[in-house]
């Protein structure tokens, strides 16, 4: 399911190029609440920037400028740099484009929120005594002890791994999955759902802009998963390492 941007006026349109391929204008988009530049093309890859396109073009907003693109210095941004442990995430983030690919808002739900108990376990791998022990304590199954995902995020709080904000954050989408994954017929536009994912989305990201309450809960969950990837990296060399005690025991 794809989201639906709106807007409400375009003024001011004139071609971006030379060639007359796109056109810069003014745009006041629903969801930012706020008039923002915009480039639009008969290309874009997005439905709302074809369509302002094409209004253009059939003269809705007005006359259609001349090109400054020649008055115009181009700045040089350098390379895209990536979060420092996207290795951790990338194979998540294609998962999850596929499941919302799919409209199905169980299956959101519950992937976004298995991928962070997984990110959250190995965070953990990394900073507990590597041994088969730890690995029975994380991965052991209904007999391991940090085997839920409530029981790993109160941990990695314990042990100053996460913050409390980001635990509080991991909370929330472990309480939605819990409904998800429990009760049938439910939606995350119901505003006790909808509530929860605003709040996540909020506190990670930060802005203000609108969207449906599955993007809210999307882009909250890619930006912790980020955070996670990222603390992972962070802690590289801070392991615990088994005690070892050179000592017989009955000496100590």
């Amino acid at each position: 399911m794809d989201m639906k941007i709106t807007y409400s006026s375009v003024r001011e349109p004139c071609w971006a190029n030379l060639e007359k391929t796109a056109i810069d204008c003014l745009v006041y988009f629903e969801h930012l609440k706020s008039e923002v530049p915009f480039t639009a093309s008969a290309t874009d890859i997005e439905p709302h920037g074809r369509e302002i396109f094409g209004r253009c073009i059939q003269g809705e907003f007005g006359e259609i400028g001349p090109s400054i693109a020649n008055k115009k210095p181009s700045e040089n941004f350098g390379d895209p740099k990536l979060p420092s442990g996207w290795h951790e995430i990338n194979q998540f983030l294609d998962e999850a484009n596929r499941e919302n690919a799919s409209g199905t808002e169980r299956g959101l739900v519950l992937v976004w929120a298995a991928m962070l108990d997984e990110m959250l376990c190995r965070l953990l791998e990394r900073f507990l005594v590597q041994d088969a022990v730890t690995e029975k304590v994380l991965r052991g199954g209904s007999s391991g002890p940090l085997t839920s995902f409530s029981s790993r995020t109160k941990v990695a709080f314990s042990l100053g791994l996460i913050a409390k904000d980001e635990m509080q954050a991991i909370d929330k989408v472990r309480a939605i999955r819990n409904d998800f994954a429990h009760k049938v017929g439910v939606s995350l536009e119901e505003q006790s759902f909808r509530s929860k994912c605003e709040d996540i989305y909020s506190k990670t990201v930060g802005d203000s802009y609108i969207f449906e309450a599955r993007h809210f809960y999307s882009a909250g969950c890619a930006r912790l998963l980020i955070v996670l990837s990222n603390r992972i990296a962070e802690i590289e060399g801070e392991r615990r390492q088994e005690r070892v005690e050179t000592k017989p025991l009955q000496q100590r």
